[in-house]
């Protein structure tokens, strides 16, 4: 041990000496970073790009003189789109510039990430986020009321289907959250189950001979038995809150209050896809209340009085219809809150909407605007 020390000691004396060199200033000592070891820099797109659906992507990067390109791959959102081998738009030494089209993307963030093989063997990646807005402008509808029809004004509806020639209706808050059949004409509940006490009602969907329950907070659904409103079955989803819910026959659909929609398994409420909803401008955030209308979905946004027509496999917003005013200042009482509640009879071709706290229920008409 005597001899073994020392030995330490002056080990730990020679490594100090050569931590300190050059004069003991540690912070003279160049760090490397990341984008010191690239060979080639991306020099287009600069940055975050947001641009339409179907426009092209202006790519440029540039290479040093001593560097072999052997080939280039594009992809989109981790989807290949394009391999190039030869670059005839070769701007000038070292500059090497392509164009990447968009039309087959969805709206919503995405990732563009370019790799490049070189001569040997070496290869690297490049990657830009972007974000595609609907390349199309949404069609302006108005509507016309056709019929009013009474409206429970103590229930605050988070949502409604009309199945089978009756109405199904979802209602919230703590303490008054239930599930119910409503008779159309006269607004009288035939049939109730309420909630725990505990548990904030949101959107439902009725599908086959189930009926379907989404909360706000809790993360659990749950799925009744149509007739019976006897539950059948309790499910669990994370990381999101209940908002709105449909169906398109074969999956659920489910909103939570951004601009994302989830497309999930009907036992297991698992999410099989999503889509991110945009129209030409921007998100579509708040949406809402749901409903599955001509193989399109219609969403409340909520704290507006606008409904948009969403096509359910790119995300785009189609349509928007602007519902101010179907509630009358004469209806409207101090707790009357916001349009919240679509349904529509396939077999009837009819489209009914009311709100949360609304004494009235209407079926409406939609025609283009102007």
């Amino acid at each position: 041990m005597r001899m073994i020390l020392p030995f330490f000691i002056s080990l730990l004396f020679t490594v100090s000496l050569s931590c300190c060199s050059g004069g003991g200033n540690t912070e003279r000592t160049p760090v490397p970073t990341p984008n010191q070891s690239r060979i080639s820099t991306l020099v287009a797109p600069a940055g975050e790009l947001t641009l339409p659906l179907g426009t092209e992507i202006d790519i440029q990067f540039t290479l040093p003189d001593t560097v072999v390109l052997d080939s280039v791959q594009a992809f989109l959102g981790g989807a290949l789109k394009q391999t190039l081998t030869e670059f005839p738009r070769l701007q000038e030494e070292g500059v090497v510039a392509f164009s990447l089209p968009t039309e087959a993307a969805n709206t919503g963030k995405s990732g563009l990430r370019i790799r490049l093989f070189f001569a040997g063997g070496v290869s690297e990646n490049q990657s830009r986020q972007l974000t595609f807005l609907s390349d199309v402008a949404p069609v302006e509808y108005s509507y016309q009321v056709v019929r009013e029809y009474p409206h429970d004004p103590a229930a605050y509806t988070q949502g409604l289907q009309f199945d089978e020639g009756t109405l199904y209706e979802g209602t919230g808050n703590y303490g008054t959250s239930s599930i119910r059949r409503v008779k159309l004409e006269t607004g009288e509940v035939t049939k109730i189950r309420d909630l725990e006490q505990s548990l904030f009602g949101e959107g439902i969907t009725v599908m086959g001979q189930r009926i379907y329950q989404l909360t706000y907070k809790s993360q659990v659904g749950f799925i009744y038995d149509k007739s019976s409103f006897e539950e059948i079955q309790k499910v669990y989803y994370q990381n999101r809150e209940g908002w709105g819910l449909t169906h398109n026959g074969e999956e659920l659909i489910m909103s939570d209050g951004t601009n994302v929609l989830y497309f999930l398994d009907p036992e297991m409420f698992t999410v099989n896809r999503q889509i991110e909803v945009y129209d030409h401008k921007g998100p579509a955030n708040s949406l809402n209340e749901l409903e599955y209308i001509r193989g399109k979905i219609w969403a409340n946004r909520y704290y507006t009085d606008e409904i948009v027509i969403i096509d359910p496999e790119t995300g785009k917003v189609e349509g928007r219809i602007n519902l101010k005013g179907i509630l009358k200042t004469a209806d409207r009482k101090p707790n009357t809150d916001v349009l919240n509640g679509v349904a529509w009879d396939s077999q009837g071709n009819r489209i009914f909407v009311t709100g949360k706290f609304w004494p009235k229920l209407f079926e409406i008409r939609i025609r283009e605007s102007g």
